[in-house]
């Protein structure tokens, strides 16, 4: 059965874009007040729904001409739509023998993406043992840390080995993950003995196949070094070009939200096309802000647009196989107490409610400047996961104090301990988290 969620958001998106136009003095109110009535609208029932929890069958509302470039067959691929997830791994790669029940703490550590320090990881490392126990299920890489000194990437060579120890210690697959956007943003740098890729800007000036073959390119060399998550594309708009996170950087592939849509979708394809796991980032759109979230909370209130939402929605009409990333966000007409990162009302109510998103939602690092100036460490933790998060990434990349796997897992277990987060919450993650990784772990392009 088709599922009537977008019909009940597209409508209200232009038509408030329309009165933005037409009614310049009242715009902001007019847009609000519709974006309200977007989010308080019930969802019509929809019977059974599609059997892909990810490619939810609805109609695709994009102007003809402006639907995405088929992407070119892959060596062992038998991918028939551009984001199609590569096959599934063997159970046993997610479920090893003896383990086919999860335990709780088992649950909560795939719910734990967490940074390292380091080229290579000593036996003695507290982070080995947390690896080892199934208290952190996943690790974010770095080139430089904070300070601007090395932190994990040196070579080619290293980084393999690294990441094969690390999942060698692994009781479930890893996903291990870098931002490699291209350009500016970019772990894998050429001095480090890697090809890398484009900006953002650049690809977003050229053809969405060239888009998906530059990221695919871009995949391949992070598979062949064990990395399997890639935090890209940004499908942020580029409205503000002196944004200091976005524009400033060459960060987005455009201000047309049809076509920025495509080159985020190819670049997408390109990724899994190679095994590694896509990440769309920063819902509902970072593109506006003045500021940036590694420092300060951006408030996008008058800056936001509803059409920053449309590559996020048009991604998730073409069957969105990788997961998706909050920003650090706030805007009072979609939560008027909560960054949209921990925020149940942008992200169960908006991302999956309203746009019908049901795979993976991965936190932007909850060490950044935005919620940690102004929440602890467990009002982050118990907000994000009541707002939807899946995945809670703590880079230890930051002038804030580092904070260790373990921390992190007893925070977690205690709330759920003292009843403020359910047993059944968590274990919704874990299924989430658990049907990605079957979808790539052990693939081979």
């Amino acid at each position: 059965m088709r599922c009537p969620c977008i019909r009940v958001l597209v409508p209200h998106i232009f038509v408030a874009l329309l009165l933005w136009f037409v009614a310049p003095d009242n715009a902001q109110a007019a847009a609000q007040k519709s974006l309200q009535e977007a989010l308080d609208a019930p969802l019509p029932m929809t019977g059974s729904g599609p059997k892909n929890p990810l490619a939810p069958q609805v109609p695709d509302p994009r102007p003809p001409g402006l639907k995405a470039a088929p992407a070119a067959p892959t060596r062992n691929s038998t991918a028939t739509t551009p984001l199609q997830a590569a096959p599934a791994a063997p159970a046993d790669r997610i479920a090893p023998a003896g383990r086919t029940e999860p335990t709780l703490s088992d649950m909560i550590g795939q719910m734990i993406m967490i940074g390292m320090k380091g080229f290579e990881l000593r036996n003695t490392d507290p982070l080995l043992a947390s690896i080892r126990a199934g208290r952190a299920g996943n690790i974010l890489l770095f080139e430089r840390d904070a300070l601007g000194g090395p932190k994990n990437i040196e070579s080619p060579a290293q980084v393999r080995l690294l990441t094969a120890r690390l999942q060698k210690a692994a009781p479930r697959p890893l996903c291990i993950a870098v931002d490699q956007e291209g350009g500016k943003v970019q772990r894998l740098r050429l001095e480090r003995g890697f090809e890398g890729g484009p900006a953002a800007a650049v690809l977003g000036a050229g053809s969405p196949d060239a888009t998906r073959q530059a990221a695919r390119r871009m995949g391949l060399e992070m598979a062949a070094v064990g990395i399997n998550m890639n935090f890209a594309p940004v499908a942020d708009l580029n409205i503000n070009p002196l944004n200091p996170a976005i524009g400033a950087m060459q960060r987005s592939f455009g201000a047309n939200p049809h076509l920025a849509a495509l080159h985020a979708i190819a670049f997408g394809a390109g990724l899994v096309q190679a095994g590694v796991v896509p990440c769309l980032k920063h819902f509902p759109g970072h593109g506006s802000a003045r500021e940036d979230s590694h420092d300060s909370l951006p408030d996008i209130t008058a800056t936001w647009q509803p059409t920053e939402l449309i590559p996020f929605q048009q991604a998730i009409l073409e069957g969105w196989a990788g997961a998706v990333m909050p920003g650090h966000l706030y805007h009072r007409g979609l939560d008027a107490l909560r960054p949209a990162s921990l925020s149940a009302r942008v992200l169960n109510g908006l991302l999956r409610g309203k746009m019908g998103f049901a795979g993976v939602i991965v936190s932007d690092d909850m060490q950044m400047g935005a919620v940690a100036k102004a929440y602890s460490l467990e009002d982050r933790i118990l907000l994000a996961v009541e707002a939807g998060v899946d995945i809670l990434v703590f880079g230890n990349n930051s002038r804030m104090p580092d904070v260790g796997a373990d921390e992190i897992h007893a925070v977690l277990l205690r709330l759920v301990q003292q009843g403020r987060i359910s047993p059944a919450r968590i274990a919704l993650s874990f299924e989430r988290i658990s049907r990605l990784k079957q979808r790539f772990a052990g693939w081979k392009p």
